[in-house]
């Protein structure tokens, strides 16, 4: 949105050149530890895409239920982002409800769909799903609470 600074760049080769967007966040505190995020827009919906693997198991060698809360925290945020409906930085989460569905495999990149239900002046309600191809890991809703340009 505008000028607003964000760490986002096209990704141009590869096999998530398709449309997709990189995001990497500066510093070292928890964004840093989840790494390199991909978002694209489809349609009314945006996807973000995180690579998966060992350091995100628990201990029956699937994903752990921890690192897919913590993509989910940080997903509903680029997904609007990259909708172009939020400034980087544009909102807190209120609140999310997940429902886990199924086991995350530890060798394939993890999805995070998002969907904008509703929107108002300081109130934006998501839901989605975490995927793996057609696989579906997570359902969720959630509810963010915009911060006016102010900052309050």
């Amino acid at each position: 949105m505008g000028d607003d600074p964000h760490p986002l760049a096209p990704v141009r080769d590869g096999p998530d050149a398709d449309g997709f967007y990189g995001w990497t966040f500066p510093g070292k505190g928890f964004n840093a530890y989840l790494g390199r995020m991909l978002s694209r827009v489809e349609g009314e919906t945006a996807r973000v895409r995180i690579a998966t693997g060992p350091s995100r198991s628990n201990v029956q060698n699937m994903l752990h239920g921890g690192f897919l809360l913590g993509f989910l925290d940080q997903a509903i945020f680029v997904g609007p982002v990259a909708m172009d409906r939020l400034p980087f930085a544009g909102a807190v989460t209120l609140g999310v409800s997940t429902q886990f569905i199924g086991g995350g495999k530890l060798d394939e990149p993890l999805d995070c769909v998002v969907e904008i239900v509703r929107e108002t002046k300081r109130l934006m309600f998501l839901r989605g799903q975490l995927e793996q191809r057609d696989h579906v890991v997570l359902t969720y809703q959630a509810t963010l609470s915009k911060r006016s340009p102010t900052g309050g």
